[in-house]
């Protein structure tokens, strides 16, 4: 369970191999847009199937406007 946006940004660059110069990936989330983002994950899950489709959180954190918080 991730307790911080900066419990992600760490998780994602050590476990994964994310690359550390984008601040994880949240960072590259907010810096990309939410909204492209969730397009990509659309066109990914068309291909790839579900697994890629942009969870719930996401969208609502969209209609908002909202961006991951502190630590970005």
């Amino acid at each position: 369970m991730l307790r911080s946006v900066a419990d992600a940004s760490i998780g994602s660059i050590l476990a994964w191999g994310f690359a550390p110069f984008g601040g994880g990936t949240l960072q590259f989330t907010n810096a990309r847009g939410l909204q492209a983002f969730i397009a990509r994950t659309r066109e990914l899950a068309e291909v790839h199937g579900a697994r890629f489709a942009p969870a719930t959180l996401l969208l609502g954190m969209a209609e908002r406007g909202e961006r991951f918080g502190a630590g970005c």
